[in-house]
């Protein structure tokens, strides 16, 4: 491939529309039937960090890190959490996540 040649980023935009959906709840991530950061209850939830835009209660599971969790039982009561280290990868259906810290606090 030349190096100015972008069709694989083409491609990859075009199919990015199969697999998320973003909607003014949240993002649904269609292959793991999983919700990131949604402001209404779901069924499996994708929580980035602690702030109350981002986490909410009432989903029926809820990945996140165990401050972001802690934070949430203590706004929220007790959620069904599974916590998630950075650096710690889950498969969700099709697809793969890792959280990684990204300096918002």
């Amino acid at each position: 491939m030349a190096l100015g040649d972008r069709r694989p980023h083409m491609v990859f935009m075009a199919k990015l529309g199969d697999w998320i959906d973003p909607q003014p709840h949240g993002i649904h991530v269609k292959p793991a039937d999983v919700w990131v950061d949604p402001s209404r209850p779901t069924p499996r939830a994708l929580v980035t960090h602690g702030h109350a835009d981002h986490a909410r209660g009432g989903h029926g599971a809820v990945w996140a890190t165990p401050e972001t969790l802690a934070i949430m039982d203590a706004r929220y009561g007790e959620q069904a959490g599974h916590p998630v280290a950075y650096g710690e990868t889950h498969d969700f259906g099709e697809v793969r996540a890792t959280f990684v810290p990204a300096g918002h606090v």
